[in-house]
């Protein structure tokens, strides 16, 4: 016997490019209405206020162009959604 917990299916998170997005306000909003995680992912080339809601990660990576699309590419998975304005990430 274990004691391990079944699984049930993942619950979807929404990474948004903070840098290329022009709907945070909107993504918010959804994602506390859905009970969803959001993780803002910029490289601080623009300031961004976070909500102040705790579904809302913010996360800050290197300053290089691509650093917040190759985090982005390497933390999501197939259940998840990527909100991006940068064509290459999506």
């Amino acid at each position: 016997m274990t004691d391990k917990a079944p699984s049930g299916p993942r619950v979807t998170d929404i990474y948004v490019d903070g840098d290329a997005c022009p709907v945070r306000e909107e993504i918010y909003r959804v994602a506390t209405r859905l009970r969803l995680n959001v993780f803002v992912v910029s490289n601080g080339s623009r300031p961004i206020r976070p909500p102040g809601t705790a579904n809302v990660s913010m996360i800050l990576v290197g300053d290089s162009a691509d650093a917040a699309d190759d985090w982005i590419a390497e933390h999501i998975s197939s259940v998840d959604v990527c909100v991006t304005s940068d064509i290459p990430l999506a």
